[in-house]
């Protein structure tokens, strides 16, 4: 049975074949008489090749091949265009201390500074036998030049107390008068017990003093008696050289 793959020229050929094939069977009865009997026929001509036939479908996806040897490194490519900044990093750790360097060249002198103000202080010295119980014993003055600084005083001279048992004298500074207020009085106290007891001894006396105002300043050493005690027996300077140091002063922290 022809299929779809028999065309038309196909079947004119088969056509021509078939009436070239009678005819020759009727030329062959006609001439019967003549020729002789044939004992054995022979193969006739090839005939004409057919027409092409349709391309195949593709067939089924190989399998893949095995990879081939690395090919050899391409030339170098030029440089790209700059991307932008990138986000600032995390601070990295300290590194280690770096040798120190070379010591530089000698600088320029520099220009000449202004004179700083000068230290203020004041020392007052005297010799003198003092048996005074109560009183001013000996006061010094002082020209403060600042109101927002201090006066450090300091008092160094010997000091006595006896003649009486549980008894008590006290030493003391005045600026104009009055004690110390700022913050509290600048002073010492000695008692004894007994009244056997008969020392000299060397006595000092130091303090800072605030709120006192600029100008002249009268600062003194004085004797007393102890709050709670009455009058007794003191004694100041006695064979020796007592004195008075007076400083202005910052003020404190």
């Amino acid at each position: 049975m022809l299929g779809k793959s028999c065309s038309v020229p196909l079947l004119l050929w088969l056509l021509v074949q078939f009436f070239t094939q009678i005819k020759g069977n009727s030329t062959a009865s006609s001439s019967k008489s003549t020729c002789r009997e044939c004992t054995a026929c022979s193969n006739g001509q090839n005939g004409q090749n057919g027409f092409p036939g349709r391309d195949g479908r593709d067939g089924a996806k190989g399998e893949m091949g095995v990879a081939g040897p690395a090919g050899s490194s391409g030339a170098k490519g030029e440089n790209g265009m700059t991307g932008p900044p990138g986000p600032r990093g995390g601070k990295g750790e300290r590194g280690m201390t770096g040798n120190p360097g070379p010591r530089g060249v000698k600088g320029e002198m520099g220009p000449n500074g202004t004179d700083a103000d000068h230290r203020n202080w004041k020392q007052c010295v005297w010799k003198k036998d003092d048996g005074r119980d109560i009183g001013l014993l000996q006061d010094c003055i002082f020209t403060k030049k600042k109101d927002n600084t201090a006066l450090r005083v300091v008092f160094q001279g010997n000091i006595y107390l006896g003649g009486s048992s549980n008894c008590c004298k006290r030493w003391f500074i005045t600026f104009n008068g009055a004690e110390c207020s700022g913050p509290l009085p600048i002073d010492v106290v000695i008692w004894i017990r007994n009244k056997d007891e008969d020392n000299h001894r060397p006595g000092a006396i130091e303090g800072y003093c605030d709120n006192i105002h600029k100008g002249k300043i009268r600062v003194g050493i004085n004797i007393g008696n102890c709050p709670g005690y009455g009058d007794s027996n003191g004694y100041t300077g006695w064979n020796s050289v007592s004195r008075l140091i007076i400083e202005e002063v910052p003020q404190s922290q």
